[in-house]
């Protein structure tokens, strides 16, 4: 969202044109709009509620769609030229100094707040959030199956600025093409508006399909991307060639169409929610809603909307820009510091958006919007020192106090902040002592208790947390036997003696790849007696159904991978499988939702197939655990990283342990990395998990002798 062309629907609007100025029509609805628009997304965003308020954004859309055509059509039909230097050097006096500001500010709350590994995405966030390419960004790392998880970016919001300003850098190009077009082919320019209208209504119907079909594919490149996105902004642009037309509506058919697309807006909050194909096709309800409002109010004010239309709104709409960019920062900082706001927080939160919101827009966004920077004066001095001079009398204090202003908070977090989160956070607790003998259960007990009992992190984690995180599963050493492409090869994957007289198998998704050097330890520590191959793949669950997982290249990679594993194992027979698949829920590429007693069904189904009855062991994940790239950081402690098993896990494990009933076997996680049913972040010295599903390495290393302990007990090795 930007609020770049907010002038444009300001009471009495002059756009320089020339040495000529060009008035506007008033038009308060649409501040209104972009009121009600950042109002619901602030909220959504802070409560979770409307649960639709994302539909803002889509309002943005149509709003600048409409406001920016208009503005050229306009100064084509009434100048009989367009300057495209004036029109950037205009956005980027709008845009750029309060976005920048943000930016910066996340960046500097990110070096003293975030983790490492959070840190340097951020700088990423800020590199691409400044050249508004964030929606690629955030499209691509949000179908990375290694980064799905990650915390959120303060910056993700700059996504659909990103979307507009690669709008706005095309059209008003085409637009010259089509004022080129029509003057040279049709011998007129009359016909542009026709023309433009034409061309953006192709460019909608195309981009609209190719939503609907992305959004039923693949919904998170579906809602960050420029493409299945341009129809909505392309809907207000379709909207201001036909301008002309609208204004012709009797005053009763507006009034009715203002009230209609209100109140559809209103109930597209309410109706629409994230479990929707968004943006195609229920993106159209409130891109609808809000064109038929914009229509409604272009033959003349609409004061009979007054939700819309009343001094507040419009306020609101003056400062929508900079309350859409600095309420997400904020809170996605405020809830690093209070992850469960209550009442009080939540106001506090509102209370701080607003209060920043409103300095910036003052301070900031107006002295360099409405500066002479990047005017040209056509070669006259005079001129040039004049506007200046009347920028300098009217907002030279407001400069002087925004630099003062910021420079202050600077030193105060520089000098007061930072050393109090250095103090704070690091204080080695001395862990418990596990006088437990050569019981590796009862001991890794002590050390997981001994960690929940922990109010701040150890010094001494090896390897760190902030490691842990940027390694992920890079020091795997199967990752290479989980990974996409063609069937690794299964000598590759097998560790131990070659001629030990026992083989296992861990076969499974990205948990099985986890517990991978566990298994890698018990084969190589067995003296001789056991080899074991690890392989699957990651993001492929092992079950006779196709589970969607939108990891690149895992739906094309999963069945062979699990038909090469089945083939491979019922030709071996070996002593022991280990079947080791997430505990989440999910549904097949034919659209079948699966609950948790369809997936375990479904799982069994599979390993039928590798004929091994009685020498199956279904190997429990660990419960999902806390998103470490939130509640780990410099001024966090371990208790906001300790949670409770669910009970999405509990009714996975009871449908799983059903296996021992025919035979085969089950073994719990909980023992290795729970106690009493919560579960911390590290055990002794060494971090649990890299993310929220998959343990470190490291980890699995250290658990290793529980695990082979309750193989042992089960009689399986």
């Amino acid at each position: 969202m930007t609020n770049s062309t907010q002038q444009a629907a300001a009471d009495i609007q002059h756009a320089t044109i020339g040495d000529a100025p060009v008035k506007r029509v008033a038009r308060q609805d649409i501040q209104g709009l972009r009121a009600l628009a950042v109002l619901a997304v602030v909220a959504h965003h802070l409560l979770g509620w409307p649960s639709g308020g994302f539909i803002g954004v889509d309002i943005f859309f149509v709003v600048s769609g409409f406001l920016i055509t208009d503005l050229i059509l306009r100064e084509r039909e009434t100048t009989g030229s367009f300057s495209l230097p004036r029109f950037y050097a205009k956005r980027i006096r709008r845009i750029a100094p309060n976005a920048i500001a943000v930016i910066l500010a996340v960046v500097a709350g990110g070096y003293f707040l975030f983790n490492a590994a959070r840190q340097q995405a951020t700088i990423w966030d800020a590199v691409y959030s400044f050249f508004f390419a964030a929606n690629w960004r955030f499209a691509d790392i949000g179908t990375d199956y290694f980064h799905a998880t990650d915390a959120t970016s303060p910056l993700q919001h700059f996504w659909s600025l990103g979307v507009e300003e690669q709008f706005y850098l095309l059209w008003p190009i085409l637009l010259i093409i089509i004022f080129a077009v029509a003057a040279s082919v049709l011998g007129t320019t009359r016909s542009a508006r026709l023309v433009a209208g034409v061309v953006m209504t192709v460019l909608v119907v195309a981009s609209f399909y190719y939503a609907v079909q992305a959004s039923a594919a693949n919904p998170t490149v579906a809602y960050f991307s420029s493409f299945t996105r341009a129809w909505e902004i392309g809907v207000g642009a379709v909207l201001a060639t036909a301008a002309p037309l609208f204004a012709r509506l009797p005053t009763a058919a507006r009034f009715v169409a203002g009230w209609l697309g209100l109140v559809t807006l209103l109930a597209s909050m309410a109706l629409v929610d994230d479990t929707l194909a968004f943006p195609g096709p229920w993106a159209a309800l409130p891109v609808a809603a809000t064109a038929v409002v914009i229509a409604a109010g272009i033959g003349g004010p609409q004061r009979y909307l007054f939700p819309l239309v009343n001094p507040v709104s419009s306020f609101i709409g003056n400062i929508s820009y900079s309350l859409y960019l600095w309420h997400f920062p904020i809170i996605v900082f405020a809830l690093l510091i209070v992850p469960f706001p209550d009442l009080g927080a939540s106001i506090f939160i509102v209370g701080m958006i607003v209060a920043v919101s409103i300095t910036f827009y003052f301070l900031v966004e107006q002295p360099f919007h409405r500066s002479p920077l990047f005017v040209s004066f056509r070669g006259r001095a005079e001129d040039r020192q004049r506007a200046w001079q009347d920028w300098r009398d009217r907002f030279g204090a407001h400069f002087m106090i925004s630099t003062v202003g910021i420079a202050a908070i600077v030193v105060a977090v520089t000098f007061v902040v930072a050393p109090v989160v250095s103090s704070s956070g690091g204080r080695n607790i001395p862990l418990a002592g596990t006088e437990s003998g050569e019981d590796p259960g009862l001991a890794i007990q002590a050390e997981l208790a001994s960690a929940l009992a922990s109010t701040a992190w150890p010094t001494d984690l090896s390897p760190s947390l902030d490691d842990s995180i940027s390694l992920g599963s890079r020091n795997n050493p199967a990752a290479d036997c989980y990974n996409i492409g063609d069937t690794p090869s299964f000598d590759r994957c097998t560790w131990g003696s070659d001629s030990a007289p026992n083989h296992a198998y861990l076969v499974g998704d990205s948990i099985a790849m986890a517990y991978a050097p566990a298994f890698k330890a018990i084969a190589e520590a067995s003296d001789g007696q056991w080899k074991i191959t690890t392989i699957g793949l990651y993001g492929c669950r092992f079950t006779s159904a196709d589970i969607v997982n939108e990891g690149a290249g895992v739906m094309e990679a999963c069945p062979q991978r699990k038909a090469d594993v089945a083939a491979h194992i019922a030709s071996d027979t070996p002593q022991l499988v280990v079947v080791a698949n997430a505990f989440t829920l999910g549904h097949s590429s034919d659209g079948t939702d699966y609950g948790v007693s369809g997936l375990v069904s479904s799982m069994f189904e599979e390993t039928a197939k590798y004929n091994a009855a009685g020498h199956l062991l279904y190997l429990a994940p660990p419960p999902v655990g806390a998103d470490l790239g939130q509640c780990y950081s410099q001024i966090s402690n371990p208790q906001g990283c300790t949670v409770s098993v669910s009970d999405e896990w509990d009714r996975f494990a009871e449908a799983t342990a059903a296996a021992a009933a025919t035979g085969d076997h089950f073994i719990s996680a909980l023992p290795f990395t729970c106690v009493d049913g919560e579960c911390p972040a590290f055990a002794g010295t060494v971090p649990a998990k890299y993310d929220s599903v998959h343990i470190t390495p490291a980890f699995a290393l250290l658990i290793a002798p529980a695990l082979r302990q309750a193989m042992v007990a089960a009689g399986l090795m």
